[in-house]
């Protein structure tokens, strides 16, 4: 009898724990149109555009990014003040629940910084989410916005 008191132990231990390492699951998220624009001769900072969609019932926030082969990337939006265009850094961006986030330009973006030249013409980005999630995303290296 203090076997099975002590399997179901074990077994409700060990089923708690895999609920709570459970992660950014793929299919929570899907990316589209993830592109990096191609950096101009001699540079190493460039933005990139994606657009993501939440298919929980919950927002999903996006805490940072990063990358093998950029140095750092930041959350950006671009804005008209007082006639001049400005880029303010953001500290998050958030995907609506069930809804699609568009990083584009002339809006939401991301900038990179530190970029290193690849033979793959693709950068991977890891988004870490709130709660300590990741999920990966591939960006094509292009000048142009992909079709």
């Amino acid at each position: 009898m203090l076997v099975i008191k002590n399997t179901r132990w074990f077994l409700a231990s060990i089923l708690i724990l895999l609920l709570m390492s459970c992660g950014q699951s793929p299919k929570e998220v899907s990316v589209d149109k993830a592109w990096v624009r191609t950096p101009l001769p001699s540079k190493t900072t460039t933005s990139a555009y994606v657009q993501f969609k939440n298919h929980t019932k919950d927002s999903i926030k996006l805490t940072s990014a990063e990358s093998e082969t950029i140095g750092a990337i930041e959350f950006h939006k671009s804005e008209l003040k007082d006639g001049m265009h400005r880029m303010v850094e953001l500290d998050s961006l958030e995907i609506p629940a069930k809804d699609t986030l568009t990083l584009e330009p002339g809006g939401l973006h991301l900038m990179l910084f530190r970029v290193q030249e690849v033979e793959e013409d693709e950068h991977v980005i890891t988004f870490n989410t709130e709660g300590d999630h990741k999920f990966e995303a591939t960006f094509e290296i292009s000048d142009d916005e992909p079709e």
